[in-house]
């Protein structure tokens, strides 16, 4: 064999030995990454096109613990691990080119990540990391046959133009949509395009459409639907976003599958900080809790009551119609006062689009609080988590009502009360294994201690909702609690346990096809790099960062990104 000049075997950067050549692994992850397990148990990733080494390194670190994120969260570099990096790495000839370029001048991209933990959690995780290892396969070998898509739908084409959407959504023809959203992956967006209709009617039926259409789809295709809420969720937060009917329509969703989506009630209730998206948020939940009450008042609902004394109009019509659907009898008093509120505000009861006044909305959520019927056509029906909460032992039916009593608590500002409360209701549901309300309340105890300035304590807590939501593989939910854990280690000035974080939030959002939050992310890494003294990786950082947001067309920013790389620039060549 001729010696290649210039190329070197690929050897552990902690113990030397010779690296055996990384391999698809499952489960497979969002990064798509090959991975290596080396005899000293150091783990490692492939990169193959060295521009997502932030990605990869996050990849080890999860591959290192044997997918146990809520040991990869807890885990510090230096203290926990250590990591290391070898580029110029050749796939094809299982070789590193120290300078990045083979004999014939060919750019060698690919780079290997290395996390190796210590000694005590490396004996606890490594054999199940080398069972995965081993049992993976070669990169590019694949078995089975193709496999069937939804384009294969008998009958159908593959694309419809907006103009055919566009009249199946006015006909209301749900059962068509649905088809040819099986067919066509790109029909849903052509619904959500119709939510920035001029005539506000249409934006209406779109969002009736989008949830029953979603709904029809979900059993098939979990993940088109999944990330169609993703992206609305994403565009309700933005307030840079044209985002008309986000709110609403993943309302309609949950509405219409509150057992697969009913965990994203609330994402919906933590937009209520936005004014402006107020009497959206109400009315989606509003129409959730028309069918599924239960579902609603599991969640922070009391909340909604603070709106009923609203200046606004629609804001506290929208709060007493929501309430009034919820048949949230707590609020009875308050909306019995409002019987005479003559202010006028714009509803859309369902069907059409009407303008009604406080007083009627009032009235009318009286009436249904009184009528022992849920109040809609679809009374008879009983939703499984429903009946399944009518069999749950009595100690969780008390701690759910012991965390209602928490949350009020949490809203008249007793902070101290709210948080011994919340701590014996987490005894509760954390015995009984109850992931999701785990979260919810660890988030809430978080956000209190914030609240109280100890943001040291917030920490615990919000790195175990981080934990669940990586378990139940929430996308969206992981990255919020990865930015309030980043915001935390940032207020504590510990940045460069912040930027562990910052990669696995930027591999999401990346995913997601989330611009803004790519830049942001971004511009956080080239902060921690910059505190570091790593001038040269900040620099590639902001860069980024600067791209994308010029891209997004936000130029004061792109701007001062790019003042601040000029700057860094000349302190590199001075430093040099």
């Amino acid at each position: 064999m001729a010696i290649i000049k210039g190329l070197t075997e690929p050897l552990c950067p902690f113990c030397s030995q010779r690296l055996p050549r990384p391999r698809q692994v499952e489960p497979a992850r969002l990064g798509n990454f090959d991975f290596g397990v080396c005899d000293c148990g150091a783990v490692f990733v492939h990169d193959v096109t060295g521009h997502n080494l932030g990605a990869a390194m996050v990849e080890a670190l999860g591959f290192a613990c044997d997918e146990d994120y809520d040991l990869a969260w807890s885990l510090m570099p230096g203290e926990d691990y250590q990591d290391a990096l070898i580029e110029g790495y050749d796939y094809d000839r299982h070789a590193v080119f120290p300078k990045g370029y083979d004999p014939e001048g060919k750019k060698i991209r690919g780079a290997l990540s290395f996390i190796r933990l210590n000694d005590d959690l490396k004996e606890l995780r490594l054999p199940g990391v080398k069972a995965r290892f081993e049992s993976g396969t070669q990169a590019g070998i694949k078995g089975g046959g193709p496999e069937k898509t939804s384009s294969d739908v008998a009958g159908l084409r593959k694309r419809y133009s907006k103009r055919e959407v566009e009249s199946r959504v006015r006909e209301g023809d749900v059962e068509m949509l649905a088809r040819m959203a099986m067919a066509d992956k790109l029909v849903l967006r052509k619904i959500q395009r119709l939510l920035y209709s001029a005539d506000i009617e249409s934006r209406w039926r779109a969002v009736l459409s989008l949830g029953q259409v979603a709904s029809r789809i979900s059993n098939n295709e979990p993940s088109v639907v999944g990330d169609l809420l993703r992206r609305l969720l994403y565009s309700a937060n933005d307030s840079a976003a044209a985002n008309w009917g986000a709110i609403e329509s993943v309302g309609e969703i949950i509405r219409n599958r509150p057992s697969l989506y009913g965990s994203f009630v609330r994402h919906i209730l933590g937009l209520l900080g936005d004014a402006p998206s107020r009497p959206a948020i109400l009315w989606a939940i509003g129409r959730i809790g028309e069918l599924h009450p239960k579902l609603v008042r599991n969640s922070s609902f009391f909340v909604l009551f603070d709106f009923l004394d609203s200046d606004d109009p629609a804001i506290r019509g929208h709060a007493a119609w929501a309430l009034g659907r919820i048949r949230a009898k707590e609020a009875k008093n308050v909306i019995a006062r409002m019987a005479e509120d003559h202010e006028e505000f714009d509803l859309f009861d369902g069907s059409s689009l009407i303008t009604t006044t406080v007083g009627d909305a009032a009235r009318e959520a009286l009436t249904l609080m009184d009528n022992k019927q849920d109040g809609s056509a679809k009374s008879h029906v009983k939703t499984s988590l429903q009946e399944a909460s009518r069999h749950e032992p009595p100690e969780i039916l008390q701690a759910r009502h012991m965390y209602q009593e928490a949350d009020i608590l949490k809203n008249r500002g007793q902070s101290l009360d709210a948080l011994a409360r919340f701590e014996e209701v987490l005894s509760v549901f954390d015995s009984a294994g109850y992931d999701v309300e785990v979260a919810n309340i660890c988030e809430k105890m978080g956000d209190l201690h914030v609240m109280r300035g100890n943001m040291k304590a917030a920490l615990s807590p919000y790195q175990r909702t981080l934990a669940v939501c990586e378990k139940k593989n929430d996308p969206v939910s992981t990255v919020i609690m990865l930015e309030k854990v980043i915001d935390i280690y940032r207020h504590l000035g510990q940045y460069d346990k912040a930027l562990p974080y910052y990669f696995r939030a930027l591999e999401l959002v990346e995913h997601l096809g989330d611009a803004k939050r790519s830049a942001m992310f971004l511009s956080g890494i080239g902060d921690v790099y910059e505190r570091q003294g790593r001038v040269a990786d900040a620099i590639d950082a902001y860069k980024l960062a600067e791209k994308l947001f010029r891209g997004m067309g936000a130029r004061q920013r792109a701007d001062i990104l790019k003042d601040g790389i000029a700057l860094l620039e000349k302190r590199l060549v001075s430093d040099s």
